[in-house]
């Protein structure tokens, strides 16, 4: 601890003599103390000395200077292996109930000297260790990517990791835990023994089809130690309870590691949700059964809806083109803007990519396109003319300046309600780059509905970015911007899929091409769920003035295949209303809404599958070999549930695993202590109390 001053050090002089020049001028001639003895003049003289240098230094706003050292210690992360994959081994019962002991007892020994973190992980990370083995998936690495960002910088010691080694979703935990430096050890579990086992290993299919067509299911089949036995592959339909067989297949397994891919064409004859079962013929002598059999769901529609692509060739208009593609319900068409000499009426929405512009107005295709009513979606680009496209009344002008343009990120806006993403995709428009935006003045409508705004150089703008119009019935979107394409890419690069992406460009293609509906209660609900995520629903209500209001209560009765009812009531929102209900078992499921608003019901009826997770049943073989790369490139250790006890041992030979020891170097002004406070009160009480005493007061 020190003392600073901001003045030079001759200031300090100004203390005493400021105090010595006081107190002599008080005493030297005070005729009132005149009769006092002289040493109790000088002790007075000396008390006010002290007490005037004392406040002249305070002036001088002194800081105390205080050093604290604060140990960290190192962070041990141990992570288990909650994956179905676990309890599906002959050691399943040690796992479930004497592991959880071994694991209490390693934390309780290393919390002494270390900060011990637990988790688990399988389809997603957990702040607990869990010993249920039920999930459905198994993502090493994206554990390994939760551990990044919580202690990056940190004072990571080791990361013990529990596991058979067994992945079926992200990328390989190899290339995952290259980002650390720290010290990895693994703990081996599952059965490495390769057993006698037929499988349905993977069924490749669309998730829709079209009535009247055929479509193609590719099965991909496996088997180990059955050389010389058969099975026989069916495909059949599941309606109700009956099950009617489409396709049968004999299977010789011609090999100790056999597999073959088979394609099975199937007749799309009726429209409506389907349930397909592909099994294949349990063989004796096989211990897992579960992976014999895969359940399928197929939308079957009546056709798709068609999309036109008006564009130059432009990575915008190929990223867009290729997520409606890939959607159920909608087929995207593309032409050069000279080279379309189709009819337009068979198209439910047109986007045209940076048009009109100057050399290609579009005139006539775009009179045609309001005049049949059909819903545009326009994207502004270097090529667009600006003038022609504020001429459309699309809900917004751009008063340009030149053929300039900025840099425009996105910035959610917080009212918009046309349609809901999800509350991943919510918080990632702020993840992701800037769009080359027509550099102006904005001036929008009334009738505009913004998706988000312009952020321009940290400061977001009242400007649309992507934004909906309504004129009358016609409906219509911008998006102001070129490079749409470069989300897409974001999109992948940050989580390895297009998920926010093609949310995003089908959602508002959706809503674009849909026919209105004019109905006062509405259910969005989409087509399908996964096993391991929650069935989620919105509804919406109307009155009369078609306002959205959310005072009747909303419930909901889904219905499974065996006709067992499950009730729910909806929770409000800010102006609708939304539904989790949970997740539920894989299969076909009805669901019936309803709602009473003054004197009259209104009901809404649909049904959705949920798909199931299969993977972890798939392969059951334990993969050490992966346990013991991870290990032995961290300069760790691979261990067998019988060796956790040696543990401690091992990381305390880790010389790199040492507290770290952090200066923490504090500035306070001393008029703030207390004791400073009551020193000046002591002197200046003290030298009252001897001269009231004195009766000099």
């Amino acid at each position: 601890m020190s003392i600073n001053i901001a003045y030079s050090a001759w200031a300090l002089l100004l203390c005493p003599l400021v105090g010595a020049i006081y107190a002599f001028t008080l005493y030297y001639k005070d005729k009132r103390i005149s009769d006092t003895p002289l040493w109790m003049r000088w002790l007075l003289a000396g008390l006010r000395f002290v007490l005037v240098s004392l406040l002249v230094f305070l002036v001088l706003s002194p800081l105390i200077r205080s050093t604290k050292n604060t140990t960290e210690k190192p962070i041990i992360i141990i992570a288990q292996d909650n994956s179905a994959s676990i309890a599906m081994g002959k050691d399943s019962a040690m796992y479930k109930h004497d592991l959880p002991g071994k694991w209490n007892a390693l934390v309780n020994e290393l919390s002494s000297k270390y900060d011990v973190r637990v988790m688990s992980f399988g389809e997603r990370t957990k702040d607990s260790m869990s010993y249920r083995y039920d999930e459905k998936e198994t993502d090493i690495s994206s554990l390994f990517q939760e551990l990044t960002q919580r202690y990056y910088d940190k004072n990571l010691g080791a990361i013990i990791l529990s596991s058979d080694g067994i992945y079926n979703k992200g990328y390989n935990p190899v290339y995952a835990a290259r980002q650390f430096n720290c010290s990895i050890f693994t703990i081996a579990l599952g059965d490495t023994t390769v057993k006698v086992d037929a499988i349905v290993t993977k069924v490749e299919n669309n998730s829709t089809a079209f009535l009247g067509n055929t479509f193609p299911l590719l099965v991909t089949l496996d088997a180990t130690k059955l050389q010389g036995k058969s099975s026989t592959l069916t495909v059949s339909e599941l309606d109700g309870k009956n099950e009617a067989v489409l396709f049968t297949k004999s299977i010789s397994i011609g090999s100790n590691y056999f597999h073959q891919n088979i394609p099975v064409q199937l007749n799309a004859t009726s429209p409506g949700l389907k349930h397909y079962i592909v099994k294949l013929a349990v063989i004796q002598g096989e211990e897992n059964i579960t992976n014999n059999r895969k359940d399928v769901y197929i939308r079957v529609l009546d056709q798709k809806q068609k999309v036109l692509i008006l564009s130059n060739p432009h990575p915008d208009a190929a990223a867009i083109a290729e997520c409606i593609n890939a959607s159920e319900g909608f087929e995207a068409q593309s032409f050069i803007p000279d080279k379309f000499t189709g009819q337009l009426n068979k198209y439910s929405l047109v986007i045209l990519n940076q048009l009109p512009s100057a050399a290609k107005p579009l005139s006539d295709i775009i009179k045609n396109i309001h005049t049949l009513g059909i819903p545009v979606l326009y994207i502004l680009g270097n090529e667009t003319d600006i003038a022609a496209y504020n001429r459309l009344s699309e809900g917004f002008k751009v008063y340009s300046q030149g053929d300039n343009s900025s840099d425009a990120e996105a910035a959610l806006a917080k009212d918009f309600s046309l349609f809901t993403l999800s509350d991943d995709s919510r918080s990632y428009f702020s993840q992701l780059p800037a769009l080359s935006s027509p550099f102006g003045g904005y001036v929008s409508s009334p009738s505009l509905s913004i998706l988000c705004y312009q952020k321009i150089q940290s400061v977001t703008t009242n400007y649309p970015l992507i934004a909906f119009n309504l004129s009358g019935s016609e409906k219509s979107c911008t998006i102001a911007g070129e490079g749409i394409f470069r989300w897409k890419l974001k999109d992948y690069a940050d989580h390895k899929n297009n998920h926010f992406f093609d949310e995003l460009i089908n959602k508002m293609v959706e809503y674009l091409a849909v026919k209105d509906d004019k109905s006062f209660f509405r259910i969005h609900a989409p087509n399908s769920f996964r096993e391991d995520e929650p069935v989620e629903i919105d509804a919406d209500l109307y009155n009369p003035s078609y306002q959205l209001v959310n005072d009747p209560e909303v419930s909901m009765v889904i219905t499974n295949s065996d006709n067992k009812n499950f009730s729910f009531t909806f929770s409000r929102t800010s102006n609708a209303y939304h539904l989790n209900a949970g997740q539920l078992q894989a299969g076909i499921y009805q669901y019936s809404a309803q709602v009473k608003q003054g004197n009259q019901v209104y009901t809404a009826k649909g049904e959705f599958t949920v798909i199931p997770v299969q993977v972890e049943a798939t392969n059951t073989v334990a993969d050490h070999q992966l346990l013991y790369q991870l290990a032995k490139e961290h300069n760790g250790a691979m261990l067998f549930t019988n060796q956790i006890e040696e543990l401690p041992k091992l990381l305390d030979k880790k010389e790199d695993i040492k507290p770290v020891i952090y200066t923490h170097t504090s500035y306070s002004p001393l008029i703030d202590l207390k004791w400073v406070f009551f020193l000046l009160l002591i002197i200046a009480g003290a030298e009252w109390f001897i001269r009231k005493w004195n009766g000099t007061y």
